[in-house]
């Protein structure tokens, strides 16, 4: 047992991952508060659709993505068109309690620490040095933006994003290791796709520069697995990005509209001085790189001499890719005259995130020459340790005077004319078809009961219950137009039951409203039966996914001997 002990005590690798875990637990600390508020900022937007979500699945809908209660009844989808993973995620905790902020708080904590784990695996695989590993996922770990998106954007896909980038550029740096057949790069790509697809566009453009600088290295078994790759993304991605592309081209959903999610006069607004990446608060929220990262950086060029040869390569090229992040955040850069598709990061200081990451891989290698260089290496741990403090202690929210009450958040409040611009549960509406949007007011009025938009018919026996609705129609003389108590999304079926007992298939059109519309023609009476069953090609997608995935876990166990 002793010697078991012993053992434990000297694996480097353990003990390097227990510090970790409990700097991840300091930062998270004022989280544990009953005071600490999360529904700011986006945070309640998440609390809301985790609500959703987890509502959608009770009622028993294979595809979650239509939140039934909201936007008065009528559904309202986050998870078709924003990236899923953290909708889903957070809702495994519910095995540990009932509260969706506990939920939230336990996936942000699980973000943290695993962000620092994958950022010191990053910097181990490129110095094989444990203390530039583990200096390196502290800075990461309690990066101002970092604590920033914490505890006072609370951005959730954010924080995911921040560990999935180091997996990323662990897979990047396998690609041109000979004979590595990491499945890293595949794993970090699929959680960025799913999270915030967003900055994925921005990461594949920085993996993209670092396969050209690599450039001599690249042969045909390079790129084979890079295009087995791209293949188990697509694949395992397939269940979000399938029904994303089958919207886009069904009809106009606001989040489809150009500049609809990015205004030019806010990424102006947003860019950052100079002076503001060493002190700054824009907007309320802290947006500065923090004195230790800035430390690291000063060392990197004061001991580039004293860098090793094989670890010189990759502190250039990550220098350079954190100077091209940070410069993009300044006033002097022409961010929006880049492509729309880049200026949809709506902020240019999310660029922060990755002027965090590539630094942090910088200043862990640098700051770690710097102490090996003093003899008095316990004092200029402290003194790092109480700079962190203060970064901390700085960067949290303050907590509110009343204990945060999740009860009156468990039911979304209805659209109306009180109704403010971020409504919440709804965001901005943006991911409503463009016809409702333009009909909000409609959406404040209308009752939750079907309605004949032309012909006559007389309805009865109407039953809604989330997706799922009932009613019978009699005495129809025509063709009769009938609207639905529901938004336009693909996947809702209709069928029609005659007297006889004969079952047809009803189309489901959009209405001008942007509510779900059916036509019923040649017949005079029949019960109508509404169901959400998600559409034909969704349900291959899903089937896609599945295969994927155990591609994925077949390479994973082929090459597990790989994993670091």
């Amino acid at each position: 047992m002793k010697e078991k002990l012993r053992d434990f005590i000297k694996n480097k690798k353990i003990i390097s991952y227990l510090i970790i875990i409990f700097v991840s637990i300091f930062v998270c600390i004022p989280l544990c508060s009953k005071y600490a508020d999360i529904s700011t900022d986006d945070g309640i937007q998440h609390i809301y659709r985790l609500i959703g979500t987890f509502s959608s699945l009770q009622e028993g809908n294979l595809f979650p993505v239509i939140m039934s209660e909201f936007c008065n009844g009528f559904g309202y989808s986050w998870n078709i068109f924003y990236s899923p993973l953290t909708a889903y995620l957070p809702l495994i905790f519910k095995i540990f309690t009932n509260s969706f902020v506990i939920c939230l708080k336990l996936f942000i904590f699980a973000t943290i620490a695993l962000s620092g784990i994958y950022m010191y695996k990053l910097v181990f695989r490129i110095t094989k040095s444990h203390k530039a590993s583990i200096i390196s996922a502290i800075l990461y770990i309690s990066a101002p933006y970092h604590l920033t998106d914490i505890y006072n954007r609370v951005a959730i896909a954010e924080l995911a994003t921040f560990t999935f980038l180091p997996i990323v550029f662990i897979g990047m740096y396998d690609l041109f290791k000979e004979n590595k057949k990491s499945y890293y790069l595949a794993i970090g790509a699929i959680g960025l796709t799913l999270t915030h697809n967003v900055l994925t566009v921005y990461t594949a453009i920085f993996c993209l520069i670092y396969m050209i600088i690599n450039y001599k290295k690249i042969n045909k078994s390079i790129i084979k697995t890079v295009l087995l790759k791209v293949l188990i993304i697509l694949l395992c991605t397939s269940f979000y990005w399938v029904p994303l592309l089958e919207h886009y081209f069904a009809t106009t959903y606001e989040v489809f509209i150009p500049e609809r999610m990015y205004n030019v006069n806010t990424l102006i607004e947003s860019k950052l001085s100079a002076m503001d990446l060493l002190f700054g608060r824009k907007w309320g929220i802290n947006l500065y790189l923090g004195l230790p990262i800035v430390l690291g950086i000063i060392f990197t060029f004061i001991y580039r001499k004293r860098i090793s040869d094989k670890v010189k390569t990759y502190v250039a090229i990550f220098l350079s890719f954190g100077l091209a992040s940070l410069i993009m955040t300044l006033l002097i850069f022409p961010f929006e005259y880049l492509p729309s598709f880049l200026r949809m990061l709506q902020f240019v200081w999310r660029m922060l995130i990755f002027a965090s990451f590539f630094f942090c891989i910088v200043s862990g290698i640098t700051i770690n020459i710097f102490i090996d260089k003093n003899n008095n290496k316990k004092a200029l741990f402290a003194i790092i340790f109480v700079v962190y403090l203060v970064v901390v202690v700085n960067s949290t929210k303050q907590m509110t005077k009343i204990p945060f009450d999740e009860e009156k958040y468990l039911k979304p409040r209805p659209v109306s004319s009180r109704t403010l611009k971020v409504h919440a549960g709804c965001a901005t509406f943006e991911y409503l078809p463009q016809k409702a949007y333009s009909n909000l007011n409609y959406i404040k009025i209308r009752n939750s009961n079907v309605i004949i938009i032309s012909g006559e018919a007389e309805i009865i026996n109407e039953n809604k219950n989330g997706t799922k609705m009932t009613f019978e129609v009699n005495n129809i003389k025509d063709n009769v137009t009938i609207e639905l108590p529901y938004i336009y999304y693909l996947g809702y079926n209709a069928t029609l039951t005659d007297k006889e007992g004969n079952v047809s298939e009803l189309q489901i059109q959009e209405s001008d409203n942007g509510f779900c519309m059916i036509e019923i023609k040649d017949i005079e009476s029949g019960t109508i039966n509404v169901t959400y069953e998600g559409t034909t090609l969704m349900k291959i997608s899903y089937v896609s996914t599945l295969a994927g995935i155990i591609i994925l876990l077949c390479i994973a166990c082929k090459n597990r001997h790989n994993v670091v």
